[in-house]
């Protein structure tokens, strides 16, 4: 594993510090490793990239996608770390990229608003940022071209979504989430006691993108797993649609 991180490195044009730098390009568009972690952007001083990796945990077992109801909705009261920045005060625009699965199409911008709506509705943040939807974008790609983006492309492995933040003294500069198309998504409705089985939610893995947007950390232990930034997403799961307490007092410990 660690031979084939450094033929990575190699072929990406890293170099190996304290923490992984991407090499600087004329046009400042560098190939950043789907690899969860923080690199470094060598002739921008303090500038950052953290990448986080949404992988898949196996669901419950199902041979259709029915949409079930009556899911438990589970609380948790573990408070979620930060991660290193926040997005800063004033009006933050998002683009999105309307080349998606078929099954969500139609759903697009219920599920994207639901998502954000699902931690704007936090009174400490909704009183600091504002979130306005700026249009559509063609990338389907994590590009540092001063845009904030939500599409769906092609990501690896398990990877469900991948988030890039680029941020710099403690503020978000741009970020961008890639959902894989790859896998099969439907939408329950954005009820949090309703999901297909044997698919995934989307709003459900979106909500957990967009906690790192805001600055949440990933959290992988048993405290954690009923919260929205639990790092691992499920079939037959939306209980992401709705952070817990500990996922709201995260977000207050940073606004």
């Amino acid at each position: 594993m660690l031979r084939k991180f450094t033929s990575l490195i190699a072929l990406l044009g890293l170099v190996a510090v304290v923490s992984p730098s991407l090499a600087a390009k004329p046009n400042f568009t560098p190939e950043i490793p789907e690899v969860s972690g923080l690199y470094e952007v060598p002739g921008h001083p303090g500038l950052r990239v953290r990448v986080f990796v949404h992988n898949t945990k196996p669901g419950k077992p199902g041979q259709t996608s029915n949409l079930v109801c009556n899911l438990a909705d589970p609380a948790g009261s573990a408070e979620v770390e930060g991660a290193g920045w926040v997005i800063p005060p004033g009006t933050w625009e998002y683009r999105v990229n309307t080349a998606v699965p078929a099954s969500i199409s139609s759903n697009l911008s219920t599920i994207v608003a639901n998502s954000f709506g699902a931690w704007m509705n936090i009174q400490d943040l909704n009183n600091k940022v504002d979130l306005q939807y700026a249009g559509t974008t063609s990338v389907n790609r994590a590009v540092y071209d001063n845009q904030n983006i939500i599409t769906w492309g092609r990501t690896s492995g398990s990877a469900l979504g991948v988030t890039y933040i680029w941020y710099q003294n403690g503020e978000a500069l741009e970020i961008d989430t890639i959902m894989n198309n790859k896998f099969t998504w439907n939408w329950g409705g954005g009820d949090t006691q309703c999901a297909y089985t044997n698919v995934y939610d989307a709003q459900n893995i979106l909500t957990h993108e967009l906690g790192h947007w805001f600055g949440l950390d990933d959290h992988y232990t048993t405290d954690y797993v009923n919260h929205t930034m639990y790092g691992y997403g499920s079939k037959w799961e939306v209980k992401k649609n709705t952070p817990t307490a500990g996922d709201i007092a995260g977000i207050n410990a940073l606004y």
